[in-house]
């Protein structure tokens, strides 16, 4: 991801997967914190949750002020590429939760998917027996 060093806002809308969204978890809720939390790390999981509550606002996009985000998140000023808020964004287009779409528009999931059986596997033995048992819920509960 790529902001020019003048970008001081951001148009922020929702990404809508049709593939995703049916199946996939708030980030703001409990499968995305006890299992994507440790792939995306806190700042990405703060962000996305920031960005929920203001899509639930705002539905169809709303302007993002990137210095008061980064602010509001804790991650200090929106200014060079090695500081924590730039690299929050860059890891959220690294993972698939956001993408920039043109130089002033970042989409953002609503939806997180499941984790890949690959993410899976990288988790600790602890975190794995845990998410076989979540999946295994959840499909006694949708069958």
């Amino acid at each position: 991801m790529v902001l020019s060093p003048d970008c001081h806002h951001l148009l922020v809308r929702p990404w809508l997967d049709p593939l995703v969204d049916p199946l996939g978890h708030d980030p703001r809720g409990a499968y995305v914190e006890r299992f994507w939390l440790g792939v995306l790390g806190p700042s990405v999981s703060f962000f996305l949750r920031y960005v929920a509550e203001r899509l639930d606002a705002a539905p169809d996009g709303f302007d993002l002020d990137l210095a008061a985000c980064a602010s509001a998140l804790g991650l200090g000023r929106f200014s060079g590429r090695t500081n924590a808020f730039p690299r929050t964004l860059t890891r959220c287009c690294q993972y698939r939760v956001a993408r920039l779409v043109n130089g002033v528009t970042l989409e953002v999931r609503r939806k997180l998917p499941p984790l890949s059986p690959t993410r899976v596997a990288n988790l600790s033995e602890a975190l794995r027996q845990e998410h076989e048992r979540w999946i295994a819920r959840a499909v006694e509960s949708a069958g």
